[in-house]
């Protein structure tokens, strides 16, 4: 009965693991499964979270964190302890005292065999290159954060720059789809008025041949489309086997692409990232030149030491308790010194006339770009009426195709033309894209 009951318990307990298992599996699965969906917004955010170079750009922020406290560290109080064993393999020395008798007392020097335990504590009083590097240390965790900054904003143009690309990918691949199931439809009908002797077999020809072009580019639209969506993924952090979707649409997103209107674009070095490090390295090589100037002053530190003997000789000179200050006092060094202090105020002077010219470089792309943002506004004005029009040519086509006054050739001429007007839509969509992303990247917007 026992037995029975055991039997029972375990087959339970392992009954309710293998549950479990079965329902986290099946839970996993769903998530795998679950399609997940994002605004441009959205995906953008989670692209920060989850890609791989930005966590490892957060993580260079960490060391920098731990980096500044290692050097702060430096300059607090240490203990450190020690263990001394010696053998002195030559002869004591020896001291003659009188002894009890009147007679002469020789008495060893020391121990022949010794072990010196000791604890010294220390502390840096004064250290020009401490206080130098210290604010070093800081200036290298600043640089850290906008590296951070400079690859957050570079994965948003490229998530930004992927996301547009699939939407304007799946709105090309929908249309040619249209145009394949219209002319398949074409197709059959000029095919059966072949055979009824209304048309020549050269015009159902024709047909055929501009069905199986608009096929073969849907086919490759389609391709692409899903390459997109993988390139699109990959950056977000997503596995490729993930399934996603976009909530914005095409046409939302460029009524937003306009160029400004209240005047020029200015250029702010507190928002752009490159001018953020270009600054960083000016105060780098500052420091620098403090770093040469400060071992000009002297270095202070401070002790306190205790040790102890394992056996104490009879006589012992050896103090058990110190406590004192080190003074370290540059004097003269030929002129080293100096022509280091030299060095880095040439470099100091580089680094600010770099600084000068990145500045200068910016202002002038920020005016190519917004002056191109303007150009790629008009011409996706002018092509998107070009493809409304020829859109709407090629459906009145279609009705006078469908009441027999138009011919096939007319039909399949007006979908050449208004696939034609797409093409170069879409080709100015990419144009506007890629000057809105230039804008923004330079106007640190993103």
């Amino acid at each position: 009965m026992r037995m029975r009951n055991h039997f029972f318990s375990t087959f339970l307990g392992a009954s309710q693991v293998f549950l479990l298992l079965l329902f986290c599996t099946q839970s996993g699965s769903a998530q795998q499964n679950q399609t997940l969906k994002f605004s441009l917004t959205e995906a953008q955010e989670y692209a920060v979270q989850n890609n791989v170079e930005r966590r490892n750009a957060a993580l260079d922020v960490d060391i920098a964190k731990k980096k500044v406290w290692e050097t702060t560290a430096s300059g607090l109080p240490q203990l450190s302890g020690g263990i001394d064993f010696q053998a002195i393999l030559n002869d004591l020395p020896t001291l003659t005292f009188p002894g009890p008798n009147g007679q002469p007392m020789e008495v060893e020097v020391g121990e022949k065999v010794n072990t010196t335990f000791s604890i010294t504590a220390s502390q840096l009083i004064f250290s020009g290159p401490y206080i130098v590097g210290l604010q070093a240390s800081k200036a290298y965790k600043n640089l850290s954060e906008i590296a951070l900054q400079k690859t957050e904003r570079d994965l948003k143009a490229n998530v930004a720059s992927a996301y547009y690309t699939v939407l304007l990918l799946d709105e090309t691949s929908s249309i040619l789809d249209s145009s394949v199931l219209n002319l398949r439809n074409t197709f059959k009908e000029t095919e059966e008025m072949f055979k009824a002797g209304f048309v020549e077999e050269v015009v159902a020809d024709q047909v055929k041949v501009s069905l199986s072009m608009v096929e073969s580019s849907a086919s490759e639209t389609r391709n692409q489309l899903q390459s997109a969506k993988n390139l699109l993924k990959f950056q977000m952090g997503i596995e490729n086997s993930g399934s996603i979707e976009l909530t914005e649409n095409l046409d939302g997103l460029l009524d937003g692409f306009a160029p400004e209107v209240d005047g020029a674009a200015t250029l702010n070095p507190d928002q752009n990232v490159d001018l953020k490090i270009m600054s960083n390295q000016v105060e780098l090589t500052s420091l620098q030149l403090k770093l040469e100037k400060s071992n000009f002053l002297p270095n202070i530190a401070g002790f306190v030491m205790y040790q102890k003997l394992a056996k104490e000789p009879e006589i012992n000179f050896t103090p058990t308790a110190l406590a004192g200050v080190n003074l370290s006092l540059p004097i003269f060094s030929s002129g080293m010194k100096r022509s280091k202090v030299q060095q880095a105020q040439i470099a100091l002077e580089k680094s600010r006339n770099s600084y000068e010219q990145v500045r200068q470089s910016l202002e002038m792309e920020l005016a190519d770009a917004t002056a191109q943002l303007a150009v790629a506004w008009e011409k996706f004005q002018s092509q998107k009426e070009n493809r409304d029009l020829a859109k709407k040519v090629y459906h009145n086509y279609r009705v006078r195709y469908s009441k027999g006054v138009a011919s096939q050739q007319d039909l399949i001429q007006a979908n050449d033309k208004y696939l034609q007007a797409v093409g170069n839509y879409m080709g100015t969509v990419v144009e506007l894209f890629n000057a809105r992303l230039r804008v923004d990247k330079v106007m640190g917007k993103l």
